[in-house]
């Protein structure tokens, strides 16, 4: 049986760290999940607030995760971008070092749609994105850094697609959004995931939606199943951290979210053998 896990609070990347990172400790999260993007989430800014960070951390007794911009593109044809982009990325695990922070997140994502090109291109682009995730997986190894990728319901949104880059890059893992599964392919894609990765999931997002696109709704606000996503999380005896991704303007939304899952992970005792089929 699952533990409760550790729940997150994702930082807005438009509003001041400092002020997010308060947040996060006003509301009751175990940790605060830090968008290593432009414009209060670049390299600079940060090291800038580095030491009055990593002091409100240790002040409220939270810790941080890093989650990279969406639009990283790892697949790009032209090599001197996807240089480009495996340097920036290196730079968020030096970052990410010099904030505590153990896991990082990264992106399956491709500025363009697989779906528009014959096998043998998207192999191509696949393979782009495994070669540059095995360079910056072995980068952050040197600081004991956890690199996880997201599944993601724009460009690279097939779960085999998704599945080839996890299978050739030994030691990656898995941040599971289920949203965004949920958008590709409904229940049917959340359950695909749990399965076959559950040795491999090392962190999860989650918000709800209609399934036509990412809304960042409230938990109950949309059309996922979110007892079904605990059971099957329990059934793997998922108990990490749990990041929830809503985005609205009212805060007792994402503290509301949160307690929506607790209280499903605490009702939820007894497992059925063979729930994941």
């Amino acid at each position: 049986m699952s533990e409760l896990p550790k729940f997150g609070y994702l930082t807005n990347p438009v509003v001041d760290i400092l002020k997010e990172i308060k947040a996060a400790a006003r509301l009751g999260f175990d940790y605060v999940e830090i968008g290593l993007e432009w414009p209060e989430g670049t390299v600079e800014y940060l090291l800038r607030k580095k030491d009055r960070i990593l002091d409100l951390l240790r002040k409220h007794k939270i810790f941080a995760v890093g989650h990279t911009a969406w639009w990283i593109d790892f697949s790009s044809p032209y090599q001197a971008v996807r240089k480009a982009w495996i340097i920036e990325s290196k730079r968020k695990i030096d970052i990410a070092k010099e904030l505590g922070i153990k896991k990082t997140n990264f992106h399956a994502f491709s500025s363009r749609s697989l779906h528009n090109f014959p096998e043998n291109y998207v192999k191509t682009l696949l393979n782009n994105c495994v070669l540059s995730l095995r360079e910056i997986l072995k980068y952050g190894k040197k600081f004991g850094m956890i690199t996880m990728l997201e599944n993601c319901p724009k460009g690279i949104t097939d779960f085999e697609d998704f599945k080839y880059i996890i299978d050739n890059v030994p030691g990656l893992k898995v941040n599971f959004d289920v949203a965004h599964a949920f958008v590709c392919s409904g229940m049917k894609d959340v359950k695909k995931y749990i399965k076959n990765f559950s040795s491999k999931i090392e962190h999860v997002h989650l918000s709800d939606n209609h399934g036509k696109e990412d809304e960042h709704l409230p938990i109950g606000k949309g059309d996922i199943n979110f007892k079904k996503v605990v059971k099957m999380l329990k059934h793997i005896n998922y108990d990490k951290t749990i990041t929830l991704e809503v985005f609205t303007e009212n805060e007792k939304d994402v503290v509301g979210s949160r307690e929506r899952i607790e209280k499903l992970w605490e009702m939820i005792k007894c497992l059925k053998v063979g729930l994941i089929k």
